[in-house]
């Protein structure tokens, strides 16, 4: 295995020192762990892939920022360069851990994976089946080389977030917001179904939230950005372990503001990919361009980050299609992935057990005083989302972020799921263990309507 030579970030807590703003008191602290695999493990994302990863082309990273607003409510963000942070695998198992160590309660805990499609495989009962996805099934020894890398990783997740806490210092907070022009809609129509390429008809969300910490001095100590489209630059072709554009952008401004801990939050970028892609030299241009506009962003005036934070979080049912065996059989036919999913509906058939009716599914709304609110919706949520949950809550300033807390596959809009194509095969979690294998399903088109309403239900709270 060989390892590209990239410049090498620090490891360990920062904190904050900031002074304190003028109607509120906030603390920061900040904590990273590198989270690169250090033996070849498999990775997650492409299905071309049918080895474990052949070199580190850049280290990847988990990363904590613990804020703490004046009357002493905690709140935790965790951002990684992973394809998604599963709740029966990972958050789940995590925040029940964390919350014995801090006291920290699980609507005060909000995870966020990059996205990036050049990362490992997380399980604790990987099951890479050649007859349900692309991959050739693991090896035995990469079924224990997952199983231990995602042990670590739950290790490192609850140190982290306990050193991020330990951290805490007071801090003043500011937002804003950019723009960057890479992302691209990749659903096309095209002979009557939709297609995955370039479509630039259909809207995108490509604006660019960004939450800075800052000393009195003004140093900048955190940044927290994100922008809303696939993190898959790279291909199936690059067996590799990367944080593809998201990681470069973080590595950009790390560079560019020596202190500062960078982390990126995903949005609703399910149906956008960025364009161009395919190659390492696309995924360093477009870091870049992220990178920049972030900088931008934090060197100009900036809203000031005041009053209470309030986190609430609640578990909602987000209702699956009821198929008879012979509609299944149909889409089961289909040129597309929804074919891969009606597939392994057909054979949890097979099996006599019976197709689940909903999926439960976790919505976060986290309010940083009358600053902004923070929503945080699960899975892959597409662009619409952002359109909808603005219409419902117009008087708010909102950073809209996906793939919090559980990556269960797509979260379509009824749009999508009238329209099909890839963004509408439904739940996918058996890929990633033999004890998900019945969670399957296509969403219903009142999806929509349940996490709208879950939405507007937090903020109402």
């Amino acid at each position: 295995m060989k390892r590209f030579v990239l410049p090498l970030l620090l490891v360990g807590a920062s904190s904050a020192i900031a002074q304190d703003s003028e109607t509120g008191r906030w603390k920061v602290g900040s904590a990273r762990v590198p989270i690169t695999p250090e033996r070849p493990v498999v990775l997650l994302g492409y299905g071309e892939r049918t080895r474990p990863f052949d070199s580190v082309a850049q280290e990847i990273y988990a990363k904590a920022l613990a804020l703490e607003d004046g009357a002493g409510h905690r709140a935790v963000i965790v951002t990684a360069d992973l394809v998604g942070f599963q709740a029966a695998v990972v958050t789940d198992l995590v925040s029940a851990r964390i919350a014995k160590e801090t006291s920290l309660g699980r609507s005060q805990l909000l995870f966020n994976a990059s996205h990036s499609h050049t990362a490992p495989l997380v399980s604790l009962d990987p099951w890479l089946d050649a007859n349900v996805v692309a991959h050739a099934p693991l090896s035995s020894d990469d079924r224990k080389e997952t199983i231990a890398y995602t042990r670590a990783l739950q290790d490192k997740l609850v140190a982290l977030v306990r050193n991020a806490v330990a951290a805490l210092q007071p801090a003043h907070l500011s937002w804003g917001r950019g723009e960057v022009p890479f992302p691209m809609s990749r659903r096309l129509p095209r002979d009557g179904r939709i297609t995955m390429a370039d479509n630039p008809a259909r809207s995108v969300d490509r604006s660019v939230p960004v939450l800075c910490a800052r000393t009195p001095d003004g140093e900048r100590l955190a940044l927290l950005f994100g922008t809303a489209c696939h993190n898959a630059t790279l291909t199936g072709a690059d067996n590799l372990v990367s944080g593809d554009f998201a990681g470069f952008a973080q590595s950009y401004l790390e560079e560019r503001f020596p202190g500062a801990q960078a982390m990126f939050m995903s949005g609703c970028g399910a149906d956008a990919n960025p364009s161009p892609r395919g190659s390492m030299a696309l995924a360093q241009r477009h870091g870049a361009s992220l990178g920049r506009e972030v900088a931008r962003i934090v060197e100009e005036p900036l809203t000031t980050v005041d009053g209470i934070l309030s986190t609430k979080y609640e578990m909602v049912e987000l209702p699956l299609q009821s198929l008879s065996k012979a509609d299944i059989q149909g889409r089961a036919k289909l040129p597309s992935a929804e074919a891969v999913m009606a597939r392994h509906m057909l054979r949890v058939l097979a099996t006599g057990q019976t197709l689940p009716r909903n999926y439960s599914a976790p919505v976060a709304l986290w309010q940083f005083g009358e600053a902004f609110s923070l929503v945080a919706l699960p899975g892959e949520p597409v662009a619409e989302y952002v359109h909808l949950i603005e219409a419902a809550l117009p008087k708010r300033p909102l950073w809209i972020a996906g793939y919090n807390n559980d990556c269960f596959g797509y979260l379509p809009t009824a749009q999508v799921v009238s329209e099909g194509g890839h963004e509408n095969i439904g739940v996918t979690l058996w890929i990633w263990g033999q004890n998900l294998r019945r969670n399957v399903g296509f969403f219903a088109p009142s999806v929509e309507r349940a996490i709208v309403r879950s939405v507007v239900r937090l903020a109402g709270r």
